[in-house]
């Protein structure tokens, strides 16, 4: 089964078009204001609809995002909503992020503090995880390498969910990754850039002709 990789934290019209010919399936775009990789949703649907000639996934990605932003985000065209929150977030106002998107189109990406265990009740709410690396004052974007061992056993005790692996992914460790790890879907965005928000296009080509390889 080939990889589904998404890259997040586009900014630029050519950043989404390279990525999407190089194989990507998905595209993130950064709602959080405190991101250095933040796009507007007014400069989102527009470089969405720059590339409308491609099929991909449109991914809005917030921290603890308010019902009110999740329905503009929904009204600006977005499939999937990927929001990270902190361990001990409140579970009711996840529970309204799934009645306004579906479990199937939201992607939880909870922070787990290192030791701690996989929020089991976050089960019932989403389809689909991201696991990043954690980082105690930030949420995603750290160019760290996630637990690789605690994501291999959070898919492992749930095998009816989606887990995508998150954190410094890029060409120096997709190999290991793949040989280490049952891979069906990755995050890739800080280990592509030549800056926060702009891809370098070399990297992003060379990640993707090593992940074509790697898979035959």
């Amino acid at each position: 089964m080939a990889i589904e990789v998404k890259v997040c934290g586009i900014t630029r019209k050519e950043d989404a078009e390279t990525a999407l010919t190089a194989g990507a399936k998905y595209l993130g775009f950064i709602q959080y204001p405190k991101s250095p990789r933040k796009i507007s949703l007014d400069s989102s649907k527009s470089v969405m609809q720059s590339v409308d000639s491609f099929s991909f996934g449109k991914v809005a990605v917030d921290v603890c995002p308010t019902p009110e932003s999740v329905v503009r985000m929904k009204d600006t065209g977005f499939d999937f909503f990927q929001f990270h929150f902190p361990y001990d977030f409140d579970p009711n106002q996840i529970g309204q992020w799934t009645e306004l998107v579906g479990r199937s189109n939201l992607w939880l990406a909870p922070k787990i503090p290192p030791g701690n265990s996989f929020p089991k009740p976050l089960l019932d709410l989403a389809d689909t995880f991201v696991i990043d690396a954690y980082s105690k004052d930030k949420f995603g974007g750290t160019g760290n390498t996630s637990d690789w061992n605690s994501f291999a056993h959070y898919q492992a005790e749930n095998p009816d969910h989606n887990w995508v692996l998150a954190g410094g992914m890029g060409p120096e460790n997709i190999e290991q990754a793949m040989r280490e790890l049952d891979l069906r879907m990755i995050d890739v965005n800080s280990a592509l850039e030549t800056a926060p928000g702009v891809k370098d296009q070399a990297l992003l080509k060379k990640f993707f002709l090593c992940l074509q390889e790697l898979e035959k």
